[in-house]
């Protein structure tokens, strides 16, 4: 899976890449743009959950991913798989909405 139009938006923004969240787990820091295919290769993202796409990691062991419906999920790092997921937010727009505090 690719980059969705609006986290390439997002990006190109100049918007926050570190800020608090209103869900757990409370911090998004998102991963630079031209290492986005590099770290989802280096997770094996699309051998342990496919159809995902990582984009960001919450500093404890999980990663924001996309997920194949266009909902935002968190994947833990260690036994990373669709059944682990934990939604976070039904589409880009609502978490983005959920962004908070620059850090």
């Amino acid at each position: 899976m690719a980059p969705s139009p609006e986290l390439i938006a997002y990006y190109a923004s100049g918007k926050p890449l570190v800020c608090e969240l209103d869900a757990n787990p409370f911090l998004c820091e998102f991963w630079p743009p031209e290492e986005l295919e590099q770290y989802n290769q280096e997770y094996e993202v699309s051998e342990y959950a496919p159809g995902y796409f990582g984009f960001a990691t919450s500093g404890g062991g999980e990663m924001f991913a996309l997920a194949p419906n266009g909902a935002i999920v968190c994947l833990p790092f260690v036994g990373m798989g669709p059944a682990a997921a934990s939604p976070v937010a039904s589409s880009w727009s609502a978490f983005e909405g959920m962004l908070r505090n620059a850090l």
